[in-house]
């Protein structure tokens, strides 16, 4: 495996069961809720015609938008060890854009949620732009990702509190 070009993790306490935090982690018809640049998408069906349901190897078709631009973004299922982490790798495992992770460890007050991201190669968009369309991905997924899972009640249940814990990249 080559080396990441960028790098990314973050944690926060969420004031909620590690069940509770991911049911909203694995739910990624959901991301668009939370997203700077998803706006939703749907699980693509295997060769038996059954759509995924976020087991390992399973596909998702995100549809994306920043300003006019929109496209869809292929992820594939990488890692699935319930309530305790879930990744993908966005571009699936051939184009190899980048890999996201979630992992959630129970703490006395609910779950330490870390999403991390690694950059893996460059996006043909990031290619056509250059360095300040790298650089403005990178700040924007690493503000506002991890800022949606600081989760109102709307979005996973009742009393529901955070606390960042750290971050870096």
């Amino acid at each position: 495996m080559s080396e990441p070009i960028m790098t990314h993790s973050e944690s926060i306490e969420i004031n909620a069961t590690p069940a509770h935090v991911w049911a909203m982690v694995t739910a990624m018809e959901r991301y668009g809720e939370w997203s700077s640049e998803n706006t939703g998408g749907y699980w693509r069906k295997n060769e038996d015609g059954i759509p995924g349901t976020g087991q390992v190897g399973d596909e998702f078709v995100g549809i994306n938008r920043i300003g006019e631009d929109e496209w869809k973004a292929l992820v594939e299922i990488i890692e699935r060890q319930e309530n305790t982490t879930f990744a993908f790798v966005t571009g699936g495992t051939a184009m190899n854009l980048a890999h996201w992770r979630y992992d959630l460890e129970a703490t006395n007050s609910g779950t330490l949620l870390t999403e991390s991201w690694a950059l893996m190669n460059l996006s043909p968009l990031m290619i056509e732009h250059g360095d300040d369309e790298v650089q403005f991905r990178a700040a924007t997924v690493s503000y506002t990702h991890l800022r949606a899972h600081e989760t109102r009640e709307d979005r996973v249940g009742p009393g529901l509190g955070e606390k960042k814990i750290g971050g870096g990249g």
